[in-house]
């Protein structure tokens, strides 16, 4: 009897010192295109004394995106005991800003760059160093490779990885070091070959200020690659980056100024995003930061610059603060383009014309990028009435198609996207929980190519063909777009969503075949121009939550960080989901 005491005491201590966390959501969709998706993803976390576990499932057959997955999709074991932590299994780590290494598992754009291994840390008020080694299976969609699909990647490359961080701090100064080396299967289309050895290695050093009225960050980064021929290793390229952040702070204002300079190759405009036949320059791992804007809106997001990594300079310049207790302001002016600017020779090849300043400029040959936005923030009524109010213009240098140049002439062809938007952001929430909130978002698109033809100093041709068409056939100068959404809730238990996403014309290279949606009949719109959905929020308890979503999305493009992928339509369709955490 006494040893059944013991033991049931020494359960109960064990026990106490457990802490056992996690959640699960369960998502199905199926549209009346013939689009089904059916995936739970279940999170677990536990904690005893020093170590904690989280474990990641998934069931999907199939998934929204990606492949599918029935088991163990994730797992990490942490060990953390005062300075010392050690982590096996799935890592996602970021050194300095991300241009060594930033490993993300962002699932909204299926994009999952982590590392199955081992890492060592030590960490102290002066001093921190980090060791890390592992495998990275990164895949990733293109058009240079077999079997292309918006909703599934068709390409994939193996890293074994092993690196070395260290930071120490000087009273208010931060110098730190990294270094990381990829062994790397890289798939190309080369007969005979199928799969080449590429060993990449980066190094960077760091250094930080930081104090009351400003903080500055600097990294510069060398990149080297090696091909493995005939039992050695061969030097097959050499690149750089830099990356500058200064903030200042005001009483009522600060300012905040990122710059990059991405030189990991320069590849003309048809290859620059061809990562099967060009290999050894910026690695997916990477992930370093952006000088652009990541916009929250739905339409400015569909045409987000894409960032190229390999080559691009560029900065962002943000103004933020309050005019008073109730109103605040941000503003910011972004833009880039790539090293050089690009020119066809007499055998319609892209060379390489001239090498640009380390300042971005607007020369179309160099496919530059401008964004300029503007919010205004408002509150009101103890907080209950919230307005946001924006600006939004746009200017995107996608393709160059052509640039022919001679004594006396020139002719130039390039693929241009630019917009301006307005959105308005608009709720106000009743004492007895009641709320209302409305989005609205109106843009002006134009797209198209843009011809610049001049003969002995004349120009002969200079203006825009649109891509969007009317009814009859005829080129329209742009296209209207409007996304409107109205939600009225009841806190804490629902809420109610309709949502309707409009374009005023077609583009023409597109044959638009929408599926009848009943509730855009009853509402009686245009089907081909009308996305509209209605979505039914409800929470069972606190901590679990029911949505069902009925009708159409129109997709686009989305963005996160710089890196964009196509997201397929939803016609006609309803999706569910449920989600718990325990």
């Amino acid at each position: 009897m006494k040893r059944l005491i013991l033991s049931f005491v020494a359960i109960c201590s064990i026990s106490a010192q457990i802490s056992f966390t996690g959640n699960t959501e369960t998502r199905i969709g199926e549209s009346s295109s013939g689009f089904y998706y059916n995936e739970t993803l279940i999170n677990t976390n536990l904690q005893y004394s020093a170590f904690t576990n989280w474990i990641q499932l998934e069931y999907s057959d199939p998934p929204e995106l990606g492949r599918s997955i029935n088991g163990v999709r994730k797992f990490r074991l942490e060990y953390d005991n005062g300075p010392i932590q050690l982590k096996l299994g799935d890592l996602y780590e970021i050194w300095g800003r991300g241009l060594v290494l930033n490993s993300v598992d962002d699932q909204a754009i299926d994009r999952d760059s982590g590392i199955r291994g081992i890492t060592l840390m030590y960490n102290s008020d002066l001093f921190s160093t980090q060791f890390i080694a592992g495998k990275a299976d990164i895949s990733q969609s293109t058009i240079n490779a077999l079997g292309f699909n918006n909703r599934k990647h068709n390409y994939h490359t193996s890293h074994n990885l092993y690196g070395l961080n260290i930071e120490k701090l000087f009273g208010d100064h931060n110098i730190g070091f990294s270094f990381l080396q990829g062994l790397e299967k890289h798939p190309i289309n080369t007969f005979p070959s199928d799969t080449i050895d590429i060993k990449n290695q980066l190094h960077s050093l760091n250094y930080g200020y930081m104090s009351s009225l400003f903080d500055f960050y600097v990294e510069y980064i060398m990149s080297r690659s090696y091909e493995f021929e005939e039992d050695t290793w061969n030097s097959h390229t050499t690149g750089k980056g830099l990356y500058g952040n200064l903030n200042l702070y005001f009483n009522l204002f600060s300012i905040n100024l990122e710059y990059i300079n991405y030189r990991y190759a320069a590849l003309d405009p048809i290859s620059r995003f061809n990562i099967v036949d060009y290999y050894g320059f910026s690695q997916p791992y990477q992930n370093p930061p952006v000088a652009v804007y990541i916009h929250e809106n739905v339409l400015m997001n569909r045409i987000s610059h894409q960032t190229d990594f390999n080559n691009e300079v560029g900065y962002k310049a943000e103004l933020m603060g309050s005019f008073s207790d109730n109103i605040e302001f941000l503003s910011i002016f972004s833009q880039s383009n790539r090293t050089h600017s690009w020119v066809m020779d007499e055998n319609f090849m892209w060379i390489k014309d001239k090498k640009l300043s380390s300042l971005p400029n607007y020369n179309p040959a160099a496919m530059p990028f401008k964004d300029f936005y503007s919010e205004l923030t408002f509150r009101s009524f103890n907080n209950n009435l919230f307005i946001k109010l924006g600006y939004a213009d746009t200017k995107d240098i996608v393709d160059l198609l052509q640039n022919t140049v001679t004594d006396t002439s020139q002719s130039l062809t390039y693929s241009l996207a630019s917009a301006k938007t307005i959105p308005l952001n608009f709720s106000y929430s009743f004492n007895n929980g009641w709320s209302i909130e409305s989005k609205i978002e109106l843009q002006w698109l134009k797209k198209g190519y843009w011809w610049y033809e001049e003969k002995n100093n004349e120009i002969i041709a200079d203006s825009l063909m649109s891509i969007f068409l009317d009814d009859d056939g005829k080129r329209l100068e742009q296209e209207k777009n409007s996304f409107i959404s109205l939600t009225v809730s009841k806190s804490p238990k629902w809420s109610f969503t309709l949502t309707s996403d409009q374009t005023s014309v077609k583009e023409s290279f597109l044959e638009n075949k929408s599926i009848i949606n009943p509730l855009e009949k009853f509402l009686g719109i245009d089907q081909e121009r009308n996305w509209v959905n209605i979505e039914f929020v409800y929470h069972l308890t606190s901590s679990m939550r029911f949505s069902l979503m009925y009708g159409s999305l129109k997709g686009g493009l989305l963005c996160t960080n710089g890196v964009c992928r196509i997201i397929e339509p939803f016609d006609d369709g309803f999706k569910i989901s449920l989600s718990t955490v325990f």
